[in-house]
Parts: structure tokens; C-alpha cells; sequence
């Protein structure tokens, strides 16, 4: 699981380079975290080491490459059962039971 910043990070990315077809400057995404440049660097850094993105030349945003837009699923959390209710959902004519267990 990623830390808070390097989440929003990830996020920012995602959504800043499918907008605008480029990376943000490191401006705009101190102005979007409101965390300074060095916060900022060690947390690109982090995750390229976690493989989210690769970052050939440190020198600027714009070297920045995705691996992956969306936060990895932890392993290992383990699955949660509620007892008392089916482990497969059935769908009932008519019945709000459908829209009220998911």
C-alpha cells in the first residue's frame, strides 16, 4: 500500500498526462500537494523503486513514464467473510435485496 502522498502523486499523473498528453511541472504539482519539491522528489523517487513509474532523468517531470495508474491491491489483507450472508449474491425479481448486499 502506498503512503498518502505518493497516492496522489500517482493519481495527479494519471489523470494531469491523460488530459494534457504531458507531465506536470514540478510547480504544478507542488501547487496540486501543496508539499514541497524535495517531499515531492523523495516520494517519485519511492515509487520508482515500488515500479509505479520509471524516472530515467531526474532532472524534470517530463522524463517521468507511468508503469501502472492505480494503486496495486494489498496481498495481504485477508478476505473478508460476513457471516450470515450467501458467499454468491442471488438476483430476485423485484426485490431490493439486489441493489442493498454488494
Amino acid at each position: 500500500m502506498l503512503p498518502d502522498l505518493e497516492r496522489k502523486l500517482l493519481r495527479i499523473l494519471y489523470n494531469y498526462f491523460a488530459q494534457h498528453r504531458h507531465m506536470p511541472t514540478m510547480a504544478e504539482l507542488s501547487a496540486k500537494t501543496g508539499r514541497r519539491d524535495s517531499e515531492i522528489t523523495a516520494a517519485l523517487r519511492h515509487m520508482e523503486q515500488e515500479r509505479y513509474i520509471t524516472w530515467e532523468n531526474n532532472t524534470g517531470t517530463q522524463h517521468i513514464v507511468l508503469l501502472e495508474g492505480w494503486e496495486r491491491p494489498s496481498s495481504n489483507k485477508p478476505a473478508q467473510v460476513e457471516a450470515g450472508r450467501p458467499s454468491t449474491q442471488t438476483i430476485q425479481s423485484g426485490s431490493t435485496e439486489y441493489w442493498t448486499n454488494y
